[in-house]
């Protein structure tokens, strides 16, 4: 992961495809609005999958390189990140404990997180970045 990052500098992508859910809109519906981190999309970065290859996770080969780092306003548990943008909604399986980096596509996207017990926690965005420019938030887990 190192690698097809491009940097050794930073905490290299930890998603997997094995490490998301997929989520219908029925189990989404729920969420409040004011919860999440509402992102507007890249429009110069590149399209999610080529080939059925996701593209988008290899920022050597031109994938994407820009990412927001959120967190819950209360950050004293284990939590994980999940995502609504248009044609897909998920969240990760991968329990985090404060902040997590996450990459920013050509599409808006909101962002959601939900503690263990799958209970809705208020997001709040803390910073933005780019792969590769180092920065406070290198060694943040990138999700």
């Amino acid at each position: 992961m190192y690698i097809i990052s491009g940097t050794f500098r930073e905490t290299p992508q930890q998603t997997h495809r094995w490490n998301n859910t997929k989520l219908k809109s029925g189990q989404v519906a729920h969420l409040k609005d004011d919860m999440q981190v509402f992102c507007e999309g890249n429009k110069s970065a590149g399209a999610r999958f080529w080939l059925k290859m996701p593209f988008f996770h290899i920022p050597l080969l031109g994938g994407w390189k820009d990412y927001v780092v959120l967190q819950p306003t209360h950050v004293d548990q284990e939590w994980h990140i999940g995502w609504l943008a248009h044609d897909v909604a998920g969240v990760s399986r991968i329990k985090v404990r404060g902040p997590v980096r996450l990459l920013l596509g050509p599409g808006d996207v909101s962002f959601f997180g939900v503690n263990s017990e799958g209970d809705q926690l208020k997001l709040q965005e803390i910073s933005r970045g780019r792969i590769g420019d180092g920065g406070e938030y290198s060694k943040t887990p990138l999700l």
